[in-house]
């Protein structure tokens, strides 16, 4: 018997004279100052020592008529008998940085003992938005809508890539206040921004610039285009890691005559710092 996926795809062969398919070329250029489907990498410092990394991948979500993009990240993070895995996507207007969506999963784990699981889930229209918080174990869940400030952006719980939509923002306008709603929370914070100086990281020039609010202080190193390079909040540091581009004299040599031993050309990655609202 022809199963039906079979059977489908058979009479898609017997089609007389099919039309090509022509691929449509992204309508918008990217919003954000990174290479889009790459994997971009940050690594979190904690009073000096490694305790984790971020993976961002950032993309256009395939619907490019409403010119929606989508910033997928998994952190990674251990310290103190405790090991955080957050996996989230949050996507966001092309047009105006403002959220659309976040779907995120949350799991803590305990040397000691015990897990921890929240799914947290959001969706935003134009004067709100719907927030549901989800104890999958237990099976509890916060379901709530809330209204939405004007030109807010997100700032979750260990959600470093929301500071690269808060990075753009600031070169695009200099704003002197930005409110960032807290998902996880339901609630709003006010940050307030002053430029301080420019400074080197390597050989890049970006603008320190200081971050206070109500809850935390912070510093965010940003290049001229929005790239997020450093955090710094407390002793929690979260740094870019760029690679460097291969050059002639990476590339692999010949070994010579009688030596079986030939180059290394791979590349490392140069390391920046940076961090986060934990």
């Amino acid at each position: 018997m022809i199963s039906p996926m079979i059977y489908l795809a058979l009479l898609a062969l017997l089609v007389d004279d099919p039309k090509p398919v022509t691929p449509v070329p992204d309508k918008y250029p990217p919003p954000l100052p990174y290479m889009t489907d790459t994997e971009l990498n940050w690594r979190w410092i904690h009073a000096g020592a490694p305790v984790g990394s971020i993976r961002i991948r950032f993309s256009p979500i395939q619907d490019q008529q409403q010119n929606l993009w989508r910033l997928d990240s998994r952190l990674s993070w251990k310290r103190d008998g405790r090991a955080l895995d957050v996996r989230q996507k949050t996507d966001f207007s092309g047009k105006n940085l403002k959220p659309v969506s976040l779907q995120r999963q949350l799991s803590v784990e305990a040397t000691a003992g015990g897990l921890t699981d929240l799914i947290t889930a959001a969706e935003f229209k134009a004067e709100e938005v719907r927030i549901v918080v989800r104890d999958p174990r237990s099976g509890n869940q916060v379901d709530r809508v809330i209204p939405l400030k004007e030109n807010c952006l997100l700032l979750g719980n260990q959600s470093f890539e929301h500071w690269l939509l808060i990075g753009k923002r600031l070169v695009l306008s200099e704003p002197k206040t930005i409110s960032a709603l807290i998902p996880g929370e339901y609630r709003f914070i006010d940050l307030e921004f002053r430029k301080e100086r420019a400074e080197k990281i390597g050989d890049l020039t970006v603008q320190r610039w200081n971050v206070s609010s109500n809850a935390f202080e912070a510093k965010v190193w940003i290049g001229e285009n929005g790239e997020v390079e450093r955090y710094r909040q407390g002793e929690v540091e979260i740094q870019r890691i760029r690679k460097r581009p291969a050059s002639a004299s990476d590339s692999p040599k010949s070994p010579p005559a009688g030596n079986g031993s030939s180059a290394d050309g791979l590349d490392e990655a140069d390391s920046q710092e940076g961090e986060k609202k934990g």
